[in-house]
């Protein structure tokens, strides 16, 4: 049977940042004519030289699109490029359109004490995060959750469901559905001025400090916005720890050093002990940040054959959890 390959002779463009652009160009690059890129991250120029086309915003008219993908991008694209765009604009929303559209959606999930939360594909327009959704779905918020834990959770839910809306794009199989904007909601920057005024007042508040425990790229946004840095708390976050009886042995000697090649840092094994194993988290450790996270649960999915989803995902968030996972699996032999 022929396989369908409608994207074949189109051009993209992706304007964005993250590891999360990396792989969705990554899956891109051999379905499109040509990809363009937008980015600040040079290392995803680097990875992708002669396979992408960089580009800077006011370059932009120059060439001709049949698709653009808006990946964690916080600039505002002009609508007179959306509109020259021949096929369709899409924008990856890390909220449960139309609610908690705007900034900081998981921020205000936990702050409004949602029991889960989402991600939307939309179709891109004037309005902010009010076009039609091309796909989207919803996952559980855990109690010990924080922003940053949902943000990961988000990009990884995100990946996947632009993997299954280029197979449909490319298939020629593919359909929007409108918003119900009567049950939007919308938080801009003085919400979220206003939530860090509440949380000065009442720093010991849980849910706030899960609210504001942001991710490296959340955190320097929100620096831009208040013009500076805001001092959340950890010792109030309290985290779910595995049990563990058994002291440091051949396999998670491998797999600390394996996944330390992966996120670039040399952990002094020596030192390890059980109790440290729970602190090489991705909460914790400074190598350990959201960019490193989603690359890294790229990595063990390859490696070891396995799929990481919303549903198991909290058992990737630090080196003990990950080991029992693979243990209970009997995928410790691949690392050999």
């Amino acid at each position: 049977m022929k396989k369908n390959n409608f994207l074949k002779d189109k051009n993209a463009i992706f304007i964005g940042t993250s590891v999360m652009l990396e792989k969705c160009i990554e899956f891109s690059s051999k379905k499109f004519k040509n990809i363009y890129v937008i980015t600040d991250d040079k290392k995803i120029i680097k990875k992708f030289k002669n396979k992408v086309i960089p580009l800077t915003i006011n370059k932009f008219a120059k060439f001709k699109y049949d698709y653009l993908f808006s990946i964690l991008n916080y600039k505002i694209i002009p609508i007179k490029f959306i509109n020259s765009i021949k096929q369709i604009s899409l924008n990856f929303h890390d909220g449960p359109l139309p609610k908690y559209a705007g900034l900081f959606s998981s921020t205000w999930a936990i702050a409004n004490g949602e029991k889960t939360h989402g991600v939307t594909w939309h179709k891109i327009t004037k309005k902010i995060d009010a076009g039609d959704i091309a796909i989207n779905k919803k996952f559980k918020i855990k109690n010990d959750d924080t922003s940053y834990n949902l943000d990961i959770k988000s990009v990884l839910i995100g990946i996947n469901l632009f993997k299954i809306l280029i197979k449909k794009i490319n298939k020629n199989n593919f359909s929007i559905k409108k918003q119900n904007l009567r049950n939007r909601t919308y938080y801009g920057k003085t919400e979220i001025k206003n939530l860090i005024k509440k949380y000065n007042l009442d720093i010991e508040n849980r849910t706030l400090t899960k609210a504001l425990t942001l991710s490296p790229q959340k955190s320097h946004l929100l620096k831009k916005i208040t013009g500076k840095k805001i001092n959340i708390s950890k010792k109030k976050i309290i985290f779910k720890k595995t049990n563990s009886k058994n002291s440091t042995n051949i396999d998670l000697l491998k797999l600390i050093n394996f996944l330390g090649k992966v996120i670039n840092f040399k952990f002094n094994v020596k030192k390890i002990n059980n109790n440290k194993l729970e602190d090489l988290s991705l909460n914790n450790h400074p190598k350990w940040d959201s960019l490193a996270h989603v690359k890294l649960l790229s990595v063990i999915e390859k490696k070891f054959k396995i799929t990481i989803n919303e549903g198991n995902i909290d058992k990737f968030s630090n080196i003990k959890s990950i080991f029992n996972f693979l243990s209970k699996k009997g995928k410790l032999d691949q690392l050999n």
